[in-house]
């Protein structure tokens, strides 16, 4: 394939991509956990950019180490939120500006595998892991806000590969540019999510070291030394002012807050705690779908490879993907986004186990046919996991989708099993790789029914048809913006954080009721000087200021002051 037509081809990704996050993109629903507490910090930093908040005024008192009740939110670096503010100053605080910014990098980030792939790979083998990586399903669930940490992840994952890229061209060029370039970009990914962006400064040593080895050829990467130090020199000088400033002004909660990231290592922070099969037996079937088998029968096929050539890109890739995942398998606390970082990576091995293939090369064609194949005729709804947060040591998860394992198996043998007989045909290359294709699309593009889970792109563009648009607590929000900018509400929960959903929505001070009823909570923000109110779907012996008829959060005077109001 040809430069330009490559060029076209990743436009018309990029650009249908793009167009695709945008369907509903502003839907009203904004999620609980943690897209809430990202859009109320973002709206706050409008106000005062160096000062993150959650409640912004904090009448009552509250426990810095309560991450979901705070006033000053250190919970995650301010790169995101930034980006976020930066699109409500430009197109106002609503749903379309709170996600924009993650349809936009999103996308960016899956021009960058590209890149990354033209790098260390090949153009095609970046051509086919970006497309894999634009419309991935769970991707799109993070940039619609519908999967947690929605917009700090997808910061973190184009920061990360823009990183990459620029190590990636250092490794070519020995210019300290790139290497300074590639800090800068860390700097900025680790202020999106803290030390998983690290993973690059991994990098950076693997591309120091790989040529002082017999793995990899010794003029095959230009990064020496000195660029290492200039990286790192990059990246602290981009980290350290948010890092001393925060300490300095907010040193007993800046010091919990990273403390509280080390221990996902070795304790269940938040309930998240699972064994190590969870990534890769539940959460990367998920992530993958249907060419799951063939994205690990292609790090086995390519790890070889990489053996046998010492080839200086495959082995960076591979790093990429393993540096990723071994945490992810040895912490104590794991979460479905944790492993984000480490999937680009993973389809870059897809795409040039595939490119291997069209050029000829046997094992590859074979093992790419046979995972096909395996997933074309076998998978069904069944083989899809269903959620679950039990913690069972013993290796429960791995076998109850044990067909993943053998999907590998069959297609590294059956691969080997087609390499053998195509050193004798060679005639059938052609033949096979018409076959294979045409599989691939079939896995993508089928709306599969009944039995059989739907196909990978189908599902990539369900999910921009979900439109969530309630609970969304507009109406009462707009009317609770008339009020006194001290006003404050007791919120008589129905569900789990529905105070932090209004409080977007009014940008007012919000609380839920306690278990002793609104009475005493009401006195106390009277004594702190702010105006209470009662928001609660049932009727309350108070008069009524609001009637919310669509979702029923009607608005309660709780004092004498306020029912005049």
């Amino acid at each position: 394939m040809k430069g330009s037509l490559h060029a076209v081809v990743l436009a018309l990704v990029l650009a249908g991509s793009f167009v695709l996050k945008l369907h509903h993109l502003d839907h009203a629903a904004v999620k609980p956990l943690d897209e809430v507490f990202h859009a109320i910090v973002a709206r706050n930093l409008l106000k005062h950019p160096l000062l993150p908040t959650l409640v912004d005024r904090p009448y009552l008192p509250y426990d810095y180490r309560d991450w979901q009740s705070s006033h000053i939110w250190l919970h995650k670096p301010p790169m995101a939120l930034w980006q976020t503010a930066l699109s409500y100053a430009i197109l106002g605080v609503n749903g379309l500006a709170l996600r924009l910014p993650s349809a936009i990098l999103s996308t960016l980030a899956a021009w960058m595998t590209y890149l990354i792939g033209k790098e260390l790979l090949d153009r095609t083998a970046g051509l086919i892991a970006s497309a894999l990586q634009a419309f991935n399903p769970t991707l799109l669930m993070m940039v619609h806000g519908y999967v947690f940490s929605d917009q700090v992840d997808v910061s973190l994952l184009f920061w990360t590969e823009v990183a990459i890229l620029f190590l990636a061209r250092g490794v070519r060029s020995g210019r300290s540019s790139d290497m300074v370039l590639c800090g800068v970009a860390q700097g900025l990914a680790f202020l999106s999510k803290n030390f998983p962006a690290l993973v690059v400064t991994g990098l950076v040593v693997v591309a120091w070291l790989l040529p002082r080895t017999r793995l990899a050829k010794r003029d095959a990467s230009r990064v020496v030394g000195r660029g290492v130090l200039v990286m790192l020199a990059a990246t602290v000088a981009m980290v350290m002012p948010w890092m001393i400033y925060i300490f300095v002004r907010f040193p007993v909660q800046a010091r919990y807050d990273n403390l509280l990231l080390w221990q996902h290592f070795n304790r269940n922070v938040e309930h998240w705690a699972a064994p190590w099969d969870r990534v890769i037996f539940t959460y990367w079937i998920e992530v993958f779908h249907v060419y799951y088998p063939a994205v690990l029968a292609a790090a086995a096929v390519l790890t070889i490879r990489a053996a046998r050539h010492r080839q200086m890109g495959l082995w960076l890739v591979l790093a990429w993907a393993a540096g990723v995942t071994l945490p992810n398998l040895l912490v104590v606390s794991k979460t479905m986004t944790a492993s984000l970082l480490g999937w680009p990576a993973m389809w870059l091995l897809l795409g040039y186990l595939i490119w291997l293939a069209l050029c000829g090369d046997a094992w590859a064609l074979g093992t790419w046919l046979a995972a096909m194949l395996l997933a074309a005729i076998f998978l069904n709804r069944a083989s899809i996991p269903q959620e679950g947060w039990g913690y069972d040591p013993h290796g429960s998860i791995m076998l109850q989708h044990l067909w993943v394992i053998w999907h590998v198996v069959g297609a590294l043998a059956m691969g080997a099993g087609v390499a053998w007989i195509m050193r004798r045909r060679t005639g059938l290359r052609r033949p096979l790789v018409m076959v294979v294709t045409l599989a691939m699309l079939y896995l993508g593009v089928r709306w599969w029914k009944g039995a059989v889970p739907r196909g990978y792109a189908y599902l990539a563009w369900e999910v921009t048809q979900i439109d969530k648009e309630h609970p969304n607590f507009l109406e009462v929000g707009q009317f609770a913006q008339t009020l006194p900018a001290n006003a404050a509400f007791i919120v008589d929960e129905s569900d789990r954080l529905e105070n932090k959903l209004l409080e977007f929505a009014a940008d007012r001070s919000c609380y839920p009721m306690d278990g002793g009823g609104w009475r005493q909570q009401a006195s106390a923000l009277t004594a702190a000087g702010a105006l209470p109110y009662v928001v609660s779907s049932g009727p309350q012996a108070l008069p009524a200021v609001f009637i919310d008829r669509d979702e029923r959060h009607n608005i309660y005077a709780a004092t004498s002051r306020t029912s005049g109001k």
